[in-house]
């Protein structure tokens, strides 16, 4: 079957007018207090985008205008349903997560007056210090099921293991450092 322009130009409107209207009702959700007791925000941000594609889909075969075109439909929402969790990991969670971003906003608040030394003395004071990032991300990574802490030790889990390996090799297909994910073996002092 041979589509035309008004069916091709049709087809762009539903799809492109489903990925806004998912990413605002996305965003919307995320900003309410909405399973705001998952404290790791990837964790709600997945869930509320499958929430927010399920409300999509019920809604769209609601308006009987779909039916015809259910899998316009079906297709126009998977495409949304990606595009918030793409959303949701480039931006909210990398800056949620992100040194570099911590660093940039410690320049911007004291620019010109840094240098590389006073920068990381910030790092491991703020950081390190005040944040408690490293407190953090061990309560994290105990809840996603990476580590377990006994009497005090951290301990790999196998699910953690699965994903360094996982981390290796996605890491060597892009070259991205592999001192992150595979470290020299600790020194004698530790």
């Amino acid at each position: 079957m041979k589509m035309s322009v008004k069916m091709w130009f049709g087809l762009a409107f539903a799809y492109g007018a489903t990925l806004a209207f998912g990413l605002a009702l996305y965003v919307g959700l995320i900003r309410s207090p909405l399973l705001g007791s998952l404290s790791i925000l990837f964790y709600r941000g997945v869930m509320i985008a499958g929430l927010t594609a399920a409300i999509m889909l019920v809604g769209g075969l609601m308006l009987g205008r779909w039916r015809p075109a259910v899998p316009t439909l079906v297709g126009a929402i998977a495409l949304s349903l990606a595009f918030n969790i793409c959303f949701l990991i480039t931006f909210p969670v990398t800056f949620d997560r992100s040194i570099t971003m911590f660093l940039l906003a410690r320049i911007e608040r004291q620019d010109g007056q840094l240098d590389a030394r006073a920068l990381g003395d910030v790092y491991t004071r703020e950081y390190l210090g005040e944040m408690r990032q490293i407190d953090r991300r061990v309560e994290e990574q105990t809840m996603s099921g990476n580590i377990r802490v006994e009497q005090g030790r951290i301990h790999i889990t196998p699910q953690g293991r699965r994903l360094l390996s996982g981390g290796r090799l996605i890491g060597g297909w892009f070259g991205a450092d592999p001192r992150f994910v595979t470290p020299p073996p600790p020194s004698k002092a530790h």
